[in-house]
């Protein structure tokens, strides 16, 4: 089961995918209050939280899902941790006013490899562009791809910020669209 929050900071999408009572946290950008009585509500338990990207409107209540989940483990891809460690490149000072740094206990993942919950096994898809690390998950079973701010349903993710890179992003695009084409997108943004 897919169920989608979209009234976090920003308008960020942030997803919890459950099955046979594990549940996983695609981005962290809602306030906890709305995904903890959802968690509780549903009897789940919380295995991963997963960071698509490091920017601050989707990472913003990263410590506060740790702190109400705290068997679940962090995750985000090895080449993220410059953006969350770094408060220009996360946008933190620009989006709430205050310099945010985060070097958090994480699991590190890489293309390919499966984070699984349930019966479900979502694969990484590295897909670099946007920021260095920015990760897309496949889950095969529901036949839906989680794009973070790659790819939206009539765009794509900004450039312009620190360490982004367009020649990354185009690629990055054009895998998605050859690899990926019958699946349906679940973005970081509705637009």
């Amino acid at each position: 089961m897919i169920k989608c929050f979209d009234f976090g900071c920003l308008s960020s999408n942030t997803y919890i995918v459950s099955d046979d009572g594990e549940a996983m946290i695609i981005d962290a950008g809602v306030e906890c209050r709305y995904l903890s009585d959802y968690v509780k509500g549903n009897g789940l338990t919380v295995k991963y939280i997963v960071l698509t990207h490091g920017h601050y409107d989707h990472i913003c209540y990263v410590r506060d899902y740790i702190d109400e989940f705290p068997e679940a483990t962090l995750v985000y891809h090895r080449e993220e941790h410059r953006v969350l460690s770094d408060y220009e490149a996360n946008l933190s000072l620009w989006i709430c006013g205050r310099a945010i740094n985060y070097n958090l206990p994480h699991l590190e993942v890489s293309e390919g490899e499966m984070l699984e919950i349930g019966t479900l096994s979502l694969e990484i898809i590295h897909t670099p562009g946007h920021t260095p690390g920015g990760i897309c998950l496949l889950c095969r079973g529901e036949g839906v791809i989680f794009t973070g701010d790659t790819r939206f349903e009539n765009g794509f993710g900004r450039t312009d910020f620190k360490y982004g890179s367009i020649e990354g992003l185009e690629g990055s695009l054009a895998r998605i669209e050859a690899n990926y084409k019958g699946y349906k997108v679940l973005a970081g943004h509705n637009y």
